[in-house]
């Protein structure tokens, strides 16, 4: 009788084995091998346990697609207000090139930084400095600069002349936006009718610069605008509306000095 029982018994655990065994193929080997885009055993398994099965390679990426590492506290205000213009001044050396040595730019293609506001050139100063926002040239250029000679460098360029602004009446999207598609004024961020903390003032830019670069935010390949503002905005203008609001706030030609 015991050998009997002993038999039933060495049966049973052998068929709740090979059962679990089947099973075991059937969940982590052949169903993944049929289903497009099933999660692997390691994943199956972090899942069933209630565990994030993401690993630890993921992390770089989540932290890449915060725009700007720039937050405006009272530390960082502390920070761009304590400036030094003359000692920015002895750091243009490389900046002349592209942007003139009075702040000016001898072409089209890159900003003028003469009267920009200092929050401004702090804010992409560190954002080329910290990779958030992409240029071979200016991220090799802000890599080596701390963060008090980008406020020196601030304090500079926001003590010089700006470039004459335009004369003639602005397009409604500078003063009026487009309620019907969520668009505020152009102007309430970046001048004249009101400034936000780290916008640039755009009175008297590069048109094709500033073009370029609402393009860039149309496109997303300009992504260091905070809570993606730009971005949004961008993407609802139209290519006419881009270059009208771009040829208005570009300065009127005139030779760099």
């Amino acid at each position: 009788m015991n050998v009997r029982s002993d038999r039933f018994g060495l049966w049973f655990t052998l068929s709740m084995a090979g059962i679990a065994v089947a099973a075991y193929l059937v969940g982590f080997v052949w169903m993944p091998s049929v289903q497009a885009g099933a999660p692997n055993l390691w994943i199956a398994l972090c899942r069933a346990a209630g565990l994030n099965p993401q690993s630890a390679s993921a992390a770089p990426a989540a932290q890449s697609s915060i725009p700007s590492d720039v937050v405006w506290t009272v530390e960082t205000r502390g920070t761009v207000a304590s400036g030094d213009a003359g000692r920015g001044g002895a750091l243009t050396a490389p900046c002349a090139g592209c942007h003139g040595a009075k702040g000016i730019s001898p072409s089209d293609q890159f900003p003028n930084l003469a009267g920009q506001s200092a929050d401004a050139v702090f804010k992409q100063l560190h954002d080329f400095h910290s990779g958030k926002r992409v240029s071979a040239f200016m991220q090799g250029i802000a890599a080596v600069l701390t963060e008090p000679q980008m406020a020196d460098l601030a304090a500079h360029f926001a003590s010089l002349p700006p470039a004459p602004a335009a004369t003639s009446a602005p397009p409604r999207l500078v003063t009026l936006g487009d309620p019907a598609r969520g668009l505020p004024p152009c102007a309430a961020c970046h001048g004249p009718m009101g400034h936000k903390a780290g916008a640039p003032d755009l009175a008297g830019q590069k048109a094709a610069y500033l073009q370029a670069q609402l393009e860039a935010f149309a496109a997303g390949t300009r992504r260091n605008d905070i809570n993606q503002q730009m971005r949004e905005i961008a993407r609802e203008l139209k290519p006419d509306e881009i270059a009208a609001v771009a040829k208005w706030y570009g300065a009127p030609a005139a030779s760099a000095p």
